[in-house]
């Protein structure tokens, strides 16, 4: 049964030992390079703000040229930062696109 009470999901609930985010991907790059926020910020073309923002989870809508940039600041791959060491979607996701028709260049 649905409960009305809970507004958000515990974070902790959907998270499994292991399993990095695209935000923590970010966080570590750019502690790496020893970066700060703003400092990620400006060579990006935005605020401290949405650099706190993307590390902490909200990354789902980065305009593809701020994405781009974020690479070049960070000395990765979209690759890495999308999916991580795999460089690659899980089996769910492939098998998911081939089934739509999508792999293969299409």
């Amino acid at each position: 049964m649905l409960n009305t009470q809970v507004k958000d999901a515990d974070r902790a609930a959907f998270y499994y030992p292991g399993m990095e985010t695209m935000g923590d991907r970010i966080r570590q790059l750019r502690e790496a390079r020893g970066l700060t926020q703003t400092q990620l910020g400006e060579s990006t073309g935005v605020t401290k703000s949405a650099v706190s923002q993307w590390e902490g989870g909200a990354t789902a809508n980065i305009k593809l040229q701020t994405f781009m940039v974020l690479c070049d600041a960070l000395n990765t791959d979209p690759a890495y930062l999308i999916w991580g060491p795999e460089r690659g979607p899980g089996p769910e996701t492939a098998s998911r696109y081939r089934r739509l028709g999508r792999a293969g260049g299409r």
